[in-house]
């Protein structure tokens, strides 16, 4: 969706065509999003680990 402003200063959006999408676009970003939800797991987890240190 492409937006501009016309001359009265109103805005205006328009559809924009990007191409199609195949059956293997969607399985690289479903792989991606699992790859990158591991990586935020991850961090949680060493954050958690982090926090929880010997208090005296």
């Amino acid at each position: 969706m492409a937006v501009n402003r016309n001359q009265s200063g109103e805005l205006e959006s328009s559809p924009i065509y990007i191409g199609s999408v195949e059956r293997e676009d969607i399985q690289l970003w479903q792989k991606a999003e699992r790859v990158l939800q591991r990586l935020i797991e991850s961090e949680q987890q060493q954050k958690r680990k982090q926090s929880k240190g010997i208090s005296l």
